[in-house]
């Protein structure tokens, strides 16, 4: 299929995976039911919500890293833009708000690993998004010319291990959260 005859279909598929999960997670809050028991069990809904979207989103960016080794640049450029889209709604309306949870008093509070963990996660995290946003802006010239990285190919292999070893950190913060 060439790319001009996929390219609404896949804007399409964008709107509703980004538009649909940031309206479920603005209902979900707005009817308190974020603190619900969620599927996985020990966990809170929203938590267990977050946790499915960050893996299926790796997955995606993965399968977009395939996309361009076999030379589909469009379709690389429209997955990776949506899982990065994807990625930002998570942090800004599920992840940054659950920091409120782990705010230290002091600095040895860090020393604790709920805290520590959750906040190196956390920093990992944001660079990765920012490179993320940086990359979608440049591929879809949406920066200044000036502003383009000419390494871009490498910001794009760290961007992809990045989010491999946040969602790693992720699993792990889960973990301390919820778990153990």
């Amino acid at each position: 299929m060439d790319a001009q005859r996929w390219k609404l279909p896949a804007i399409i598929a964008a709107v509703i995976l980004v538009g649909g999960t940031l309206a479920a997670i603005l209902w979900i809050g707005a009817n308190k039911l974020d603190g619900t028991p969620g599927f996985f069990g020990p966990a809170p809904l929203i938590a267990d919500i977050n946790l499915s979207l960050e893996i299926l989103l790796l997955a995606g960016l993965t399968f977009g890293f395939f996309l361009a080794r076999s030379g589909n640049i469009d379709a690389h450029q429209y997955n990776q833009t949506t899982w990065v889209l994807l990625n930002v709604v998570l942090v800004a309306f599920i992840m940054a708000g659950s920091m409120q949870d782990v705010k230290p008093a002091k600095m040895a509070d860090f020393a604790e690993a709920r805290i520590g963990l959750t906040w190196l996660h956390a920093l990992a995290g944001s660079f990765t998004v920012v490179s993320g946003i940086w990359i979608v802006l440049q591929m879809n010239n949406l920066l200044p010319k000036s502003w383009h990285i000419k390494w871009w190919k490498n910001l794009m292999r760290a961007t992809l291990a990045g989010y491999w070893i946040v969602a790693l950190g992720g699993i792990v913060t889960y973990y301390f959260w919820y778990v153990g």
